[in-house]
């Protein structure tokens, strides 16, 4: 079972889980306004990518609303059956940061692309060392 959000225009395309909802009741009033802010905004605002809790996705992309108050839990959400959205959860910052996904592609997070950009990196050092030494040792003539 699931609850609509209501907004002053009437109800929106968002729904909230039970658990979403209790988490929201729970919190003191300025965070709660934080977190209903940041509810509204799903579906206007672009959200942050996010892992699926505990990898089970079952393919689904789920997205992260980060409320302006820095005390208040970040929205977690994926796009419902319906063409609406669903609030899955309210999660603590820390918990937030281990399920959100940077921007990069793939292989740009993988071992083998860190490793040339290391020695690219290295070798754009020792280019700029070797030209510096170069100018000293004749400058010195």
């Amino acid at each position: 079972m699931t609850a609509t959000v209501p907004t002053d225009s009437g109800p929106s395309n968002v729904r909230m889980t039970p658990a979403a909802i209790d988490a929201l009741h729970k919190l003191a009033r300025p965070q709660a306004e934080s977190v209903a802010r940041a509810i509204a905004s799903i579906g206007q605002v672009p959200g942050n990518p996010v892992e699926a809790p505990n990898g089970n996705g079952n393919g689904r992309q789920y997205l992260a609303m980060v409320p302006d108050d820095e005390m208040a839990p970040v929205v977690m959400y994926r796009e419902s059956e319906d063409n609406g959205y669903l609030v899955t959860a309210l999660v603590d910052r820390d918990t937030y940061q281990t399920y959100e996904i940077t921007e990069q592609p793939g292989f740009l997070r993988s071992t083998t692309f860190r490793t040339a950009v290391g020695a690219v990196a290295a070798a754009a050092i020792g280019i700029i060392l070797g030209s510096r030494a170069g100018r000293s040792s004749s400058s010195l003539t």
